[in-house]
C-alpha cells in the first residue's frame, strides 16, 4: 500500500469496515494512524460529504480531548481514508478488561473532560455516533481522547438518509437507533452515559443480548431501569440515569449540559452510596447501542473481544429495522407516567419576566426571528413521538429546511410529527406564512415555500423552530433567512 506522504505502513488491525495502519509522516517524521475504509464512494457527493465531516472533525483537533485528524483523502482505488494521531496507551476498554472498574471520581473526571469535547463537537456540527470505551484512547501521557470524529459521512453513503444504517453497538446506543432514527446529539450524550457508566460497572447499563432472543426480549432489556453500581456516590448515579433516559424528552439535554451536571459534583470520599440492589422504578421508555472494533488512533482491540460486538453487517440491519419498527410502534404500552420535571408546570423559558430568546433566536418585529442562518438537514417524525431535526453546521451543507421564527413552548414537547406541533396553540401564530416573508431576505423568494415547526429542548427549557424549504427542489446550500 503506498499513500502520499506516508511510508512503512504496517497493519494494526481491520474491523467490519476498516483497516487501521502504522504508518511514518515522512515530512514530519512522526508516526501515525492510518484509517483507511474499504467501501468505495460511489459518487461525487458522497465524497463532498466525507470530505466535508473530515474537515470538521481537523477543527476539532485542538481540542485535549480528541484525537487530531491530520488528513482525509482517497486511495487511487477510491476508497477514503484518515491520517491521524497514533495514541499509543490504548484504549478504556482495554483498561477496564486488564484492571477492572475504574473509580468514581475518576470515571466524573473523566466524563467532564469528554462530554466538553463532545459539546465541541456538536458546536461545529460534529456528531460521532459510536461513542464507547473502545472509541476513547489513550495517548502516550495518558490522556483519554475521542476517537473516530471524521467518519460519520461514510455512514450516510449513497446519500438517501442520514440515518445510522451500517453500525450498531447494541448496548451502548439509544432506543431510537433501533428504530433508525436519524442521530442526534442527545444519542451522542446516551451513549457518553453509558460509557461512562461501563467505566464503573465493567459493563453497560443495559447489556443487549445480540442476536436478541425475542423482540419482548429487546424491549424490556430497553425499557428497564438502570442498576446502581455498589459504592459510587447516589449523586453521580443520578446524573447518568438522566443522560440515559430511554425517552428523548426527557434526556439530558445536550454535552455541555452533562459536562456541567458533572462538574458540579461533590462526592465525599465516605459519602452516600448506592444500595447493592437496585430500588423499584417505573419502566423506562427508550435506549441506544455501540460500535466497531478498529480505533480511529489506531490502536486495535484484542481478537478476544465477543463477535456480537464487532459492526454488524447488512444482513443484519434487515432485523434491526424489524425490531425498532415494532418496538416504537408498541412501546406506549409499557410507557412511563409522566416525569416530575414535565409535570412541575410550564417550561421556564416562557414564565413571567423572561426576557432571553430562545436558542438562536433574536427578538424581531414578528417576535423571535433567527438570529443568523439556521439549517437542518432534515426531520425525523416517528408515530407517537416527537418530531426532530437533525441541524448542520452552517447553511452551506446541503440542507432541506431552514429556521425563519420561533419561540418558547410552556411544558413538554408533545408527542406528535412536525406538522401537528405546527397546529398547536403556541406555534400556530407564529409559524406563518406572514412571518416567513417578513423574514426573508429582500434578495429571495420563498412565496410558494412550504413550512412546519420542530420542537427542542434546552436545559429544562423547551422552545420550537420555525422551519422553512422549496417545494421539490431537494437539498440546497444556500440561506433565506438571519443574516446576510
Amino acid at each position: 500500500m503506498q499513500l502520499p506522504g506516508l511510508s512503512d505502513l504496517t497493519p494494526l488491525g481491520q474491523g467490519g469496515f476498516a483497516t487501521v495502519y502504522r504508518a511514518r509522516q515522512v515530512q514530519l517524521n512522526r508516526d501515525v494512524a492510518v484509517k483507511i475504509d474499504n467501501r468505495v464512494l460511489q459518487t461525487e457527493r458522497d465524497r463532498r460529504r466525507f470530505l466535508r465531516e473530515a474537515h470538521a472533525a481537523a477543527r476539532l483537533s485542538g481540542h485535549p480531548h480528541v484525537v487530531s485528524v491530520h488528513d482525509a483523502a482517497f486511495t487511487p482505488q477510491g476508497t477514503p481514508y484518515l491520517v491521524m494521531e497514533l495514541c499509543a496507551g490504548g484504549s478504556l476498554a482495554d483498561v477496564v478488561r486488564r484492571d477492572g472498574p475504574l473509580p468514581a471520581e475518576r470515571v466524573r473526571q473523566l466524563g467532564v473532560q469528554l462530554a466538553d469535547a463532545l459539546a465541541a463537537a456538536h458546536a461545529e456540527g460534529v456528531l460521532h455516533r459510536d461513542i464507547k470505551p473502545g472509541n476513547i484512547l489513550l495517548d502516550r501521557y495518558g490522556t483519554a481522547k475521542l476517537a473516530d470524529f471524521g467518519l460519520a459521512a461514510l455512514l450516510d453513503s449513497e446519500g438517501s438518509s442520514t440515518v445510522t444504517r451500517d453500525a450498531l453497538s447494541p448496548s451502548y446506543a439509544p432506543p431510537e437507533a433501533f428504530a433508525m432514527a436519524a442521530p442526534t446529539p442527545t444519542a451522542d450524550v446516551y451513549a457518553l452515559a453509558a460509557t461512562l457508566y461501563d467505566l464503573l460497572a465493567g459493563k453497560p447499563p443495559r447489556p443487549v443480548p445480540w442476536p436478541i432472543d425475542s423482540f419482548d426480549h429487546l424491549g424490556e432489556v430497553l425499557r428497564s431501569p438502570v442498576p446502581p453500581v455498589p459504592g459510587v456516590p447516589r449523586e453521580l448515579h443520578d446524573v447518568l440515569v438522566r443522560a440515559l433516559d430511554p425517552d428523548v424528552g426527557r434526556r439530558t439535554a445536550s454535552a455541555a449540559r452533562l459536562r456541567d451536571d458533572l462538574s458540579r459534583l461533590v462526592m465525599a470520599p465516605d459519602g452516600p452510596t448506592l444500595p447493592t440492589q437496585a430500588p423499584a422504578q417505573a419502566p423506562a421508555q427508550a435506549l441506544r447501542p455501540v460500535g466497531p472494533p478498529v480505533h480511529g488512533s489506531g490502536y486495535v482491540r484484542p481478537p478476544t473481544r465477543k463477535p456480537w460486538s464487532l459492526v454488524i453487517g447488512a444482513a443484519a440491519l434487515a432485523t434491526v429495522v424489524a425490531i425498532g419498527t415494532w418496538w416504537w410502534a408498541t412501546r406506549n404500552d409499557a410507557t412511563a407516567g409522566p416525569s416530575s420535571d414535565a409535570a412541575a408546570g410550564p417550561s421556564s423559558g416562557a414564565t413571567a419576566g423572561t426576557v432571553l430568546p430562545p436558542p438562536s433566536l433574536e427578538e424581531c418585529a414578528t417576535g423571535y426571528c433567527v438570529a443568523e442562518p439556521t439549517c437542518y438537514r432534515g426531520i425525523v417524525s416517528i408515530g407517537g413521538q416527537a418530531a426532530s431535526a437533525r441541524r448542520v453546521g452552517n447553511c452551506s451543507e446541503d440542507h432541506y429546511w431552514e429556521a425563519f421564527s420561533g419561540g418558547w413552548l410552556s411544558g413538554p414537547i408533545p408527542d406528535v410529527d412536525n406538522d401537528e406541533l405546527l397546529k398547536a396553540p403556541e406555534v400556530v401564530g407564529v409559524c406563518t406564512a406572514d412571518a416567513m416573508k417578513a423574514n426573508t431576505r429582500p434578495t429571495v423568494d420563498t412565496s410558494g415555500w412550504k413550512f412546519t415547526a420542530v420542537g427542542f429542548t434546552d436545559g429544562e427549557e423547551t422552545y420550537f423552530h420555525c422551519l422553512a424549504g422549496p417545494v421539490g427542489v431537494g437539498e440546497t446550500t444556500t440561506s433565506a433567512f438571519g443574516g446576510s
